[in-house]
This record gives C-alpha cells, structure tokens and sequence, in this order.
C-alpha cells in the first residue's frame, strides 16, 4: 500500500475517538416478574420482629353436633379450642457504593444510580425466591405430595391428561379443607411439556389463542393464577467462572391456595410477615427499600437495600406438591 494511503487512512482514523452508545447498552437483568415470591405468598404486614398469630383447628367448627333439645333441658354444648403459630423477620440487606472519582469519570449511558438501584433490587429478589423455593417447592413441606410416574402419568408423556390430573387433585383439596385451589406454579420443563402436551393442545386448538400460554392454563384448569418459575441466579463466586440456573426445580410444580387478602380467620397456603415496622415502605414486601446517604469520609454515595420478613407455609393442607410432573431435564 502506497505510504500516503497509509497516512490518509491514519488521519481518518484519528477523526473519530470510541465512545460509548447513548441509545444501547447489554445488560442481563431479570424482569421483576419472572420473580414468584412476591405473588405466590399472602403478604401480611407486622410492627414487630417476632410475634404469634392465632390458629384454629378446622376440626372444631366442621363437626355436626347439632340436636334437638328435649324439653326442659339445654342444648348440646360445643366448643373449640385455638392454637398459635410464631412467626420471625429476619433483616435481609446489601450496600452499594459509588466513589466521587467514578461519578467524575463517567460516561454517558451508564447510569451509576439507576444501576445501583437495580443491582440491589435483583439481589433482593432473587434471595427471596431462593428462600421460596427452599421453603416450599420440596416434599416433605406440604399434607399431600405426589408424584409423577407413580400417582400421576408425567405430562410429557403422550398418554397424561394434565387437566384430568389438576382437576383430580383440586378436589381432593377442596373436599378436606373446604377450599379450592387458586395458584398453580409450575417449573420451566413443565410449562414447556404442558404447551405440548396432546390433551391441551387438542382443548384450546378452536380458541381464539391457540397457544397454551399462562392466560389460557388458567382458564383450561380453572385456577385463577398460574405461574411459571423463571427467575434464574449465579451460583458461582465472583472471579469463578459463571454457573447460572433456575432457582426453582423444573421438574415441579405446586398447587396451592394463596389468600389474595389475608386477614383474621384467613387461611393461606404460604404467608410472608413483612416487618414493615421496621422497614415501612410500599415497596417493603417486593425487592426491599432502598436508602441513600453521604460517607464523606470515604468520598463516596451510598445506596442501601434493606428488607425484613419472614415466609412460612402456614396451612399445610392447603397445598399439593407434585415432583417429577415431567421427566427429568438436565441443560
């Protein structure tokens, strides 16, 4: 190549300097609403860190005791008796700072606030979907668990009838504990078999949809919320190569009752006590408050993320787990 090419093309070069692009930026941070804790649990706000709540067997008030009074004599006498359960707020929290000489050397898009905002919100909430998962999403929590392949034909299997299946078991809740289902939540692997599946796809192919998506299960099985866990997370440490997954077995699924306002005499599958006493906020019982504040000391901003509850699955028999509702899938 001819030098003053050479020298041409150098000058050119030197016209235009990188930067970065003020209209796109890759960023892998979740949608909020991938996020199953927050909907699948009755929050019920408290002022204190530990309490009781009160409890009363089922037993007691379904009995029929009633009978006719002989004369001159009293009625039949019936009672109840009440229970407690204790409920305790652990504080959850995470910092994030932002040094003066990062604000001061900062290009446009980043937004340093906006990220740490974000950053902190995530990690909230995928701590809390972990608690969920490890809380609730297992056997041995719930009065009925089932499984695939023994109580149940798999739902990847051409012979299984999902909706048979869903509507056998809603009734078994209903006929014990007087209640029906409302909240189905369904592993990755289940939902995919479901969308697939002979017997569903052969219900809703005159519909207008034509696609098993959430809407359209809830409707078929006739539960008000369903829901598919997709929040994922990083199970390797910072430096370590990246290992992420779902955080909710994808071979699952739990049917339950969530009181959608929980208050007195409310039973509720799963409750979450939120110490908004502690921490009051509308945002308390989703992804925690952030706060911010000065170190002058260390010439930085910094931006606090703080959340206090506690979820416990409160009535038991309001909740069927069923495990290996599909094969299982390993990536």
């Amino acid at each position: 190549m001819p030098e003053n090419i050479r020298k041409d093309a150098n000058i050119q070069g030197a016209l235009h300097v990188d930067g970065y692009l003020t209209n796109y930026s890759e960023a892998y941070m979740q949608d909020p609403n991938v996020f199953i804790s927050p909907t699948c649990a009755s929050n019920i706000p408290v002022a204190k860190e530990s309490d009781k709540y009160v409890r009363y067997p089922r037993g007691y008030f379904w009995r029929d005791e009633a009978e006719v009074r002989p004369l001159g004599g009293r009625p039949a006498q019936v009672g109840y008796k009440v229970d407690s359960g204790i409920y305790l707020a652990e504080e959850w929290a995470l910092e994030h700072t932002i040094d003066d000489r990062q604000r001061a050397n900062t290009d446009a898009p980043i937004r340093l606030d906006e990220n740490g905002t974000r950053l902190l919100t995530g990690k909230q909430m995928i701590r809390q979907d972990r608690i969920w998962a490890t809380k609730f999403f297992k056997t041995g929590v719930w009065t009925r668990d089932v499984a695939g392949g023994a109580d149940f034909t798999q739902f990847d299997n051409a012979a299984s009838n999902p909706i048979a299946t869903i509507d056998q078991w809603k009734e078994v809740m209903a006929e014990n504990t007087g209640f029906m289902p409302n909240t189905l939540i369904l592993g990755s692997e289940v939902k995919k078999a479901l969308r697939s599946n002979p017997d569903v796809r052969d219900a809703i192919k005159y519909t207008g949809i034509g696609v098993a998506d959430n809407a359209k299960l809830a409707e078929l099985f006739d539960i008000e919320n369903v829901r598919v866990a997709r929040s994922v997370y990083n199970t390797a440490l910072e430096g370590a190569t990246d290992s992420i997954q779902f955080i909710v077995n994808k071979s699952a699924m739990l049917l339950c009752y969530i009181a959608p306002n929980p208050g007195l005499d409310t039973p509720t599958a799963i409750a979450r006590f939120s110490w908004t006493g502690l921490i009051p906020g509308a945002t308390n019982q989703f992804g925690g408050v952030i706060s911010r504040g000065r170190d002058d000391r260390a010439y930085s901003d910094w931006l606090h993320s703080r959340n206090a509850f506690d979820m416990q699955a409160v009535s038991t028999d309001l909740g069927i787990f069923f495990s290996a509702a599909v094969q299982a899938f390993s990536n």
